[in-house]
């Protein structure tokens, strides 16, 4: 095999190896871009979810407080009544 020969084979492995490389990172690039895409869904809904706690959080603390306030108010109910009971 001549030494031009020789050359062309290698100039058209090395092209085809250049567009095997092509075709390779630019299927790396769209699963790099598709993984990103996914990963700031999972971000946001992440701090959706982090907000819903919060307000579920502060609904709950509200609620306890309520809850609080009517025993507080039950019991001082009953009191008064049995302090109008002795009378």
């Amino acid at each position: 095999q001549s030494l031009a020969a020789e050359l062309g084979t290698l100039r058209v492995q090395a092209e085809e190896a250049a567009a095997t490389h092509e075709r390779e990172t630019k299927t790396l690039r769209e699963q790099a871009m598709a993984a990103a895409k996914q990963r700031d869904g999972a971000l946001r809904e992440a701090e959706e979810a982090r907000a819903q706690l919060q307000l579920v959080a502060e609904a709950r603390v509200a609620g306890r407080r309520e809850l609080l306030e009517a025993q507080r108010e039950a019991r001082e109910s009953r009191e008064s009544l049995e302090v109008q009971r002795r009378q």
